[in-house]
């Protein structure tokens, strides 16, 4: 059996990031939340070309949160360490650290939860077994995604 494991994308804080001091913005880690969702989806199998030709099934934003730890500054590399915490009938959790690649500090975390709806009404459906399956490698507490990434992995 696999490991469960994080997935890392990596991205840079951009001139569209960024506030008049330079900092990046809190609206911009929506940003992040929205490609690390999409790079995992990728890894996973399930890219979001195929999800948007998908007749039956959508899978929108339900909940996010984000907590804000440590500012970063235009062209600061940053490091999305993304899992699943929580696979239900019919929704995903998941989760997003973003670290600073340099200094490997903890500068935002944020939780999305995502349901699964059908596409012409948009009531809640399960989940079908192909996304079940395709995010179980990725499926870790928080701990355990928090206490892997302390020793400042690579990905491969």
């Amino acid at each position: 059996m696999t490991r469960s494991r994080p997935f890392l994308a990596f991205d840079r804080v951009r001139w569209a990031d960024v506030d008049l001091v330079g900092i990046m913005r809190f609206s911009a880690f929506t940003r992040l939340i929205e490609l690390a969702e999409q790079e995992l989806m990728r890894e996973a199998g399930i890219p979001f070309s195929e999800l948007l030709n998908e007749p039956t099934m959508w899978l929108p934003r339900r909940h996010l949160e984000i907590d804000y730890f440590a500012p970063v500054r235009i062209d600061d590399e940053l490091t999305l360490v993304t899992y699943v915490s929580r696979i239900g009938d019919t929704s995903l959790t998941i989760n997003l650290d973003v670290r600073s690649t340099s200094g490997w500090t903890l500068v935002a975390t944020a939780a999305m939860v995502i349901v699964c709806v059908t596409k012409s009404t948009f009531a809640k459906r399960s989940l079908p077994d192909e996304v079940r399956t395709a995010m179980t490698p990725f499926l870790m507490s928080v701990e355990e995604a928090r206490s892997w990434s302390q020793a400042r992995p690579t990905q491969g």
